[in-house]
């Protein structure tokens, strides 16, 4: 749920709690505070109401009904007012509606209910000696005056008197009792669903200051888990993909910057083997060590081996560089696999570094033409470094380089690359195509391994919209998986690493 429906729904809550309470007291209160006010009223009668107001209403009614009909009476048949049973009758139910009835003929009191006196009557409503002993009517007393006319002509005044005390006093009553509740209920609806209105924000609010606490001082391993859907909620999710990612980017920066690290001491150990050489040679020739002209070629010759050696591990650690960064261009063009791979097997055989060893390629059956788009240049070059990897560790006595072309579901060409040599240990073939990583930690001298042709070649095959992967065995050999997508017709290109 939403904070804003939260909110309306706390704010409804504020106005209609309130509302039900103040209605339930006034129900509980009222029917508490007329029995003492009205008898009867609460009990089974016609005043009985599970509501109090209507037991008032009720009295009222009950008050209005009899005194019209009297009314009538005194009106078209006064002469039931000098009835006796009539009388008393009439005064019984009046005295069950906390009423009365006084019948004043010539001036005389006649008939007087039960409980009321004559000498009450107001000035008003009567006259000759009631006027100076009347001492006023008493308070809480309602008077209603009705004149009639006698058959034989005589003149009367009939008196309903009603005592509307206990309805004051009921009121007086429940009034403050019922607006001192409804403040009640106003302070602790509001201020319960205040509480818990607030604390359902603040309390995640300060679970966030406290993984921002963390995120700021660099601890990123403390999750964020507020188990919300509204806003807050979606608040947290974000701060927790953050730290995600910013636990991943420092993990990635610190791999970097160890494999940097691990780069520069590699590269040192390289650099200083073929500088330490050269030196030697250098010092031979300038001290007259080599005093024939075969001694002086062969120290030359020296010298120009480690130089290419180094520039090859420049030029690698350039390229690399270059591919990580995105800056390479590539000159895109579709290109026949199959062709390119018999000629770069071609080139191989006469290079005189393979001369020993055994380089095929096997194209399966339907795979004489096989488009892709690629960049020649380095394609050529991904491929170079694989076979010159492979050339490392094959030391024995039949060398073999196999190249062969299938075909996967989904329109992919697998490329392959077999050796027979060394192998891969198992926990480490995870890890060839990383940067600067080495299957072996001794190191060969001389071979100008930089650690980073495995990695060069994940680079452009990735920039072609390819994959690379291996699998080996110990003792038996690698094979490098090469896998390539076919080239669309609609013109799509493949990979991320060059201009499209």
């Amino acid at each position: 749920m939403s904070i804003r429906k939260k909110l309306i729904l706390s704010y409804a809550a504020m106005i209609a709690v309130p509302i039900l309470l103040f209605g339930l007291t006034i129900a509980l209160l009222g029917n508490l505070l007329i029995k003492d006010a009205l008898p009867g009223a609460g009990g089974g009668g016609k005043s009985g109401h599970s509501f109090p107001l209507s037991s008032i209403r009720d009295l009222f009614a009950e008050r209005s009904e009899l005194a019209s009909g009297l009314k009538f009476i005194a009106e078209h048949d006064p002469k039931l007012l000098a009835d006796p049973a009539f009388l008393t009758d009439t005064g019984a139910r009046l005295r069950e509606v906390e009423s009365g009835m006084i019948v004043i003929r010539d001036d005389e009191a006649t008939y007087v209910s039960p409980g009321l006196s004559a000498d009450q009557i107001p000035t008003d409503l009567a006259n000759g000696r009631m006027k100076a002993e009347n001492p006023g009517p008493p308070s809480g007393t309602q008077w209603n005056t009705i004149a009639f006319s006698s058959p034989d002509g005589s003149r009367g005044k009939l008196v309903i008197v009603s005592d509307m005390k206990p309805v004051a006093d009921f009121f007086k009553r429940l009034v403050p009792l019922v607006l001192l509740t409804l403040l009640g209920a106003l302070i602790v609806t509001n201020g319960l669903l205040t509480y818990l209105v607030s604390r359902s924000i603040v309390k995640p609010l300060y679970a966030l200051k406290e993984a921002a606490g963390h995120i700021r001082e660099g601890d990123l391993e403390h999750p964020i888990r507020l188990r919300r859907q509204d806003e807050i909620g979606q608040l947290g999710a974000a701060f927790e993909e953050m730290r995600v990612r910013l636990q991943a980017s420092l993990g990635a920066q610190l791999e970097l910057e160890h494999g940097r690290k691990e780069l520069l001491a590699n590269i040192s150990h390289d650099l200083k083997t073929p500088i330490t050489a050269i030196q030697g040679c250098t010092d031979c020739l300038s001290d007259g060590i080599a005093d024939t002209e075969e001694k002086r070629q062969k120290y030359v010759q020296m010298i120009a081996g480690k130089t290419t050696e180094m520039n090859r591990m420049i030029e690698e650690l350039q390229l690399y560089s270059t591919l990580d960064t995105g800056k390479l261009p590539f000159q895109w063009e579709t290109v026949d696999l199959t062709a390119y791979m018999i000629q770069y097997v071609n080139e191989l055989q006469l290079d005189p570094r393979f001369s020993g060893t055994e380089v095929t390629f096997t194209p399966s059956a339907g795979m004489e033409q096989v488009l892709i788009q690629a960049d020649r240049q380095k394609l050529h070059r991904a491929l170079m470094n694989l076979a010159d990897n492979s050339l490392q560790y094959m030391k024995g006595e039949t060398k073999k380089l196999q190249f062969s072309l299938d075909q996967e579901p989904g329109g992919i060409y697998l490329l392959q690359i077999r050796d027979n040599g060394e192998g891969i240990p198992a926990d480490a073939l995870p890890r060839v195509f990383d940067r600067f990583f080495r299957a072996q930690s001794s190191r060969s001298p001389g071979k100008g391994n930089s650690g980073l042709g495995l990695a060069i070649v994940k680079q452009i095959i990735e920039a072609h919209g390819g994959t690379a992967s291996a699998a080996s065995k110990t003792g038996e050999g690698t094979t490098i998986q090469l896998r390539f997508p076919a080239w669309k017709r609609d013109g799509t290109k493949p990979g991320n690493g060059g201009a499209r």
